[in-house]
């Protein structure tokens, strides 16, 4: 269970990351827009696919739990 701690709050910070950067990236206008969207974008993508990953697997586990390693 503590590797599920570490992926939740890896992908919470990707999250995190990727929409401070896409709110900033969409709300200036300089060189660095392009940039900082494509970034806050990969990082979202990253931190949704971490938790979707983490959440499968904490629903694999309850569901085995559950059923008695059966």
């Amino acid at each position: 269970m503590p590797d599920n701690l570490v992926a939740l709050c890896f992908a919470s910070i990707c999250v995190l990351i990727g929409a401070v950067l896409l709110y900033d990236g969409v709300s200036t206008s300089d060189v660095t827009q392009t940039a900082r969207v494509i970034a806050g974008a990969a990082f979202l993508s990253l931190g949704l696919m971490a938790l979707w990953f983490t959440m499968k697997r904490w629903v694999q586990w309850k569901r085995d739990y559950k059923n008695g390693g059966r």
